[in-house]
């Protein structure tokens, strides 16, 4: 891609989800991610009025989101940028000490914030998980409470054991223990949804 990367002018609000991203992958990490200098790093982060590419607060942003950060301005790339004033950059080199052409230093940049991107989107869903994980529960309480109901609450309420489905010819017709436990079933999942949603949760 021949466009340049956009550079912001740095605000507390950036230089805040640059420090957070910093923090938690280690100085050299991030700037090893990052494709500059640690001492281009902390010019940017300590000197007011300072120019960072897009792409490196876009990489900030993408490994704070992949923590759970609960503050927008940190993982969300808009509130981040929000009020920073951008240009198109100068030529100067963020790299390393030797002058590879800024194409170059922009594609790795790109890419290494597609592989932060692509681990972060292999790190699962906490929230999807666990509505996954509630909704097999309450599955399992009313498949149990169906087959339970008709072998055990079936004889305790004088109705006949059976598997359940009774087979009557010429139909197949749930037992009625079978009813009574999804009943039972039901009750014990609404009991469940309550400890989840309004205890645990």
């Amino acid at each position: 891609m021949s466009s340049p990367d956009l550079e912001a002018q740095t605000t507390p609000r950036i230089k805040d989800a640059l420090n957070a991203a910093i923090q938690r992958t280690g100085e050299e990490e991030f700037a090893s991610l990052s494709g500059i200098e640690t001492s281009v790093l902390e010019r940017i982060l300590q000197d007011e009025g300072e120019y960072v590419p897009v792409a490196i607060v876009t990489l900030a942003c993408q490994v704070n989101r992949s923590h759970n950060d609960p503050e927008p301005a940190r993982s969300s790339i808009s509130e981040c940028l929000k009020g920073a004033i951008l240009r198109l950059p100068e030529q100067r080199n963020y790299g390393k000490t030797t002058e590879p052409d800024e194409s170059s230093i922009i594609k790795r940049q790109r890419a290494r914030s597609f592989k932060v991107q692509n681990r972060a989107g292999r790190i699962y869903d906490p929230a999807a998980l666990r509505i996954v994980g509630f909704s097999v529960n309450l599955f399992t309480f009313l498949v149990l409470g169906y087959f339970l109901g008709g072998i055990v609450l079936g004889p305790l309420f004088g109705v006949g054991s059976c598997v359940g489905v009774v087979a009557a010819p010429p139909w197949i017709t749930p037992c009625a223990g079978s009813g009574i436990g999804l009943v039972f079933g039901s009750v014990i999942g609404l009991a469940y949804t309550y400890y989840y949603f309004v205890k645990k949760l």
